[in-house]
């Protein structure tokens, strides 16, 4: 640790506006170019004359697969050389390869280009999440990851707004090419603000690979794990279920679709009294009432497609578990990884992605939209029994 981050760095003094603007505004930016796949997958398609199966691959699976896949190589990185030292380079490769997707010739290209894209992008959850649990006043973290979390989620909202919005007016290639200098910005903002905390007489990377392995058979570790596979899963299948039975059944335009989607971003903005009830109440219960809420929610969707309004309302209920879920899990994974806190929660990005990436493959599942959200449901209920039994090996800590 540099002198001045080591005397700045964790104490109730250090800096918190300015740092947490930028890791809040980097998250919303990195988390949204995954969710542009879901209304971008049928006009990629008509683009390039392809099925939609191969356009889902290279919009949303490939980036899921690879942003998951990343988080297991800076995971380590980040904890051997330093949060800063990753995110930089990260965000700055990350604007070059959305740039070439604004000028991408063909469907390959852009499959390539979003595996280079989710890769490097996963640079920044990686670093940028142990960065708040070292570099923020201890008061604070929670908060800050509420916020982080908030951001998160938010993204799978407006990332389709967005990318619907500007392909509608603008043409697929600009929501690349207006996210590009972005991308570039954040780059520069990450360079200027945040401290560079580097720890004193770090272990080797080797070991630093080594330890993901300890911390992926660690029971405390790999129960929350398994249950974080279903959560953006369920989120990204729902959506893209939901936009069919939008327009077909209740023949709904593309503006309200938007609005439609628009409705569950209230529900995320509470995401921060999440990371508060998580200091209160702690990380486990907080998670167990998320994903019992979330299933809720989707038990409400299945039973509620005959009523617009009502199938609204659930969806909202199933994003406020969401948003309930995803701060309690990245505190109660992030607390019990301890000095290997990047490690701890690369392995759980790996799985939260892997499950994301195939929400698109898994919403286009043969078996009719009731019975797609009823199997949610109970895998999430699996998942708060897996939460709920995991805290009996540890105390139930937080970043």
């Amino acid at each position: 640790m540099t002198a001045p981050a080591r005397a700045t760095a964790g104490s109730d003094t250090a800096p918190v506006v300015a740092p947490l603007t930028v890791l809040i505004s980097c998250a919303l930016l990195v988390l949204m170019q995954f969710y542009v796949a879901i209304p971008l997958v049928p006009v990629l398609a008509e683009a390039f004359g392809r099925g939609q199966p191969a356009a889902a691959a290279a919009l949303g699976t490939t980036y899921g697969l690879a942003y998951a896949l990343g988080f297991l190589i800076f995971g380590p990185l980040s904890d051997r050389y330093g949060r800063k030292q990753i995110l930089v380079p990260g965000m700055a490769v990350l604007a070059i390869a959305t740039a070439g997707l604004a000028v991408a010739p063909s469907l390959p290209i852009v499959a390539v280009l979003r595996f280079v894209q989710g890769l490097v992008a996963a640079s920044f959850a990686a670093a940028g999440l142990a960065y708040i649990g070292e570099a923020l006043p201890r008061r604070w973290r929670a908060t800050g990851i509420g916020a982080i979390s908030t951001a998160f989620l938010s993204a799978g909202i407006l990332g389709q707004v967005y990318a619907q919005g500007v392909a509608l007016r603008l043409g697929w290639r600009w929501v690349f090419g207006l996210a590009a200098p972005a991308f570039a910005i954040a780059a520069i903002a990450i360079a200027v603000v945040l401290l560079d905390i580097r720890h004193g007489q770090p272990e080797s990377l080797g070991h630093r690979y080594r330890e993901l392995g300890r911390l992926a058979i660690r029971r405390d570790l790999a129960l929350p794990n398994a249950a974080s596979f279903w959560v953006l899963l369920s989120f990204v299948a729902m959506y893209a279920a939901l936009a069919p039975i939008l327009r077909g059944q209740f023949g709904l335009d593309d503006t309200n679709v938007l609005l439609v989607r628009l409705a569950g971003l209230p529900a995320i903005l509470l995401a921060p009294l999440a990371g508060w009830l998580v200091g209160r109440h702690g990380a486990t219960k907080v998670a167990v009432v998320g994903y019992l809420l979330a299933a809720l929610g989707l038990t409400a969707e299945a039973i509620s497609v005959g009523a617009l309004w009502a199938l609204v309302l659930a969806s909202v209920v199933f994003v406020l578990g969401v948003a309930v879920i995803v701060p309690a899990v990245i505190g109660l994974i992030g607390g019990r990884g301890g000095s290997s806190r990047a490690g701890a929660l690369a392995l759980n990005g790996l799985v939260v992605f892997a499950g994301a990436s195939l929400g698109p493959l898994v919403a286009q599942l043969p078996i009719g939209f009731s019975s797609l959200m009823l199997m949610l449901a109970a895998v999430l209920v699996v998942g708060s029994v897996l939460v709920a039994i995991s805290s009996r090996a540890t105390a139930d800590v937080t970043v």
